[in-house]
């Protein structure tokens, strides 16, 4: 690996190479579910789960994380984790989750997506559409402001995200707000410079990408691929605000950088932010100062997305070891 030392010190206690194929999948996940489920949740946080029909009327659960103590109507983020459509949430994935909800004072609708390579495309979209859904007709309810729902996701998730916010007119959903796309996968064509050099980087490689596009587009025909692939599906009249943050030493850089410049184009307004010396999966690392610094512009993003850049600037130090 010859990126070693340009990645960011900080950084170097996570940089490895990690492979990818379905022996890996089935270990990791039993792990993933485990950390996940010892991870505590802050006093200021209120937990909770609930159970919808997603992918051709499968369950499909999705957790909830919510500020304490507010009874008032608050905006909504659906946050799709990442994982290459095959890893379950990690702990980290949770602790972000939770410090939306603190600090940007909103519902954090975390879903419980199937997973390849048992469960293809379009599994992961279908159950978070279901969840946007059921979010819609339960607004009311649920304490949500249907008029500030928002998506937001990590690499796979963020794909997710992104095609949620291109297909809502057509899938009849109320438009969201805003959309956060940290490190996304927008394209199924894998012909940027940096997915072609980028072949042995820490934690994801194009290598490991490939494998990953096979089996999410397992039994889709040739001509039925983009519809999985952002950057291919049309885009709507009106395009959310929106926040992409990429990783310099990631295959994905250039796509997501490609992809804002798609929204942009098309009359969005798109905020990137390109952060220098960071890996695929950096802010796994939630401590370390260049984390702490990028997941601060995600949260002023939010908030300004939310609440039209009027919001409180208290606890806006907030270590993220609280979480």
């Amino acid at each position: 690996m010859k990126y070693k030392k340009q990645i960011n010190s900080e950084l170097k206690q996570i940089a490895r190479n990690i492979p990818y194929n379905k022996v890996i999948i089935r270990c990791a996940n039993i792990f993933q579910s485990i950390s996940f489920k010892l991870t505590r949740i802050p006093k200021a946080v209120v937990h909770k789960k609930i159970t919808l029909e997603g992918y051709k009327g499968l369950k499909c659960k999705a957790e909830i994380f919510e500020p304490a103590n507010v009874k008032e109507k608050l905006p909504c983020l659906i946050y799709v984790h990442g994982g290459a459509f095959s890893y379950r949430a990690s702990a980290y994935h949770k602790k972000l989750a939770c410090m939306y909800a603190m600090r940007v004072k909103c519902r954090v609708y975390f879903p419980d997506y199937h997973l390849t390579p048992e469960y293809p495309y379009p599994a992961a979209y279908d159950d978070v559409l279901a969840l946007y859904k059921y979010i819609m007709e339960n607004a009311e309810e649920f304490g949500i402001d249907n008029e500030k729902i928002g998506m937001a996701g990590d690499s796979a998730g963020a794909s997710i995200a992104a095609l949620i916010c291109n297909n809502y007119e057509q899938e009849e959903l109320k438009q969201p707000c805003i959309q956060m796309l940290v490190y996304p996968l927008t394209d199924v064509n894998m012909q940027t410079d940096s997915m072609k050099k980028f072949t042995d980087t820490p934690l994801w490689n194009s290598k490991n990408n490939r494998r990953m596009w096979l089996y999410y587009c397992r039994n889709l025909k040739s001509e039925e691929i983009y519809a999985a692939s952002p950057m291919h599906s049309s885009l709507p009249q009106v395009i959310p605000d929106t926040y992409i943050e990429t990783a310099e030493y990631d295959c994905l850089h250039d796509e997501g950088i490609l992809y804002g410049k798609r929204l942009r184009e098309a009359g969005a307004n798109v905020e990137i932010n390109e952060t220098k010396g960071t890996i695929h999966g950096y802010d796994s690392a939630l401590n370390t100062k260049i984390a702490i610094s990028n997941i601060e512009k995600r949260i002023v993003f939010l908030k300004k997305g939310f609440n039209g850049g009027n919001y409180e600037r208290k606890n806006e130090e907030q270590s993220l070891s609280d979480t």
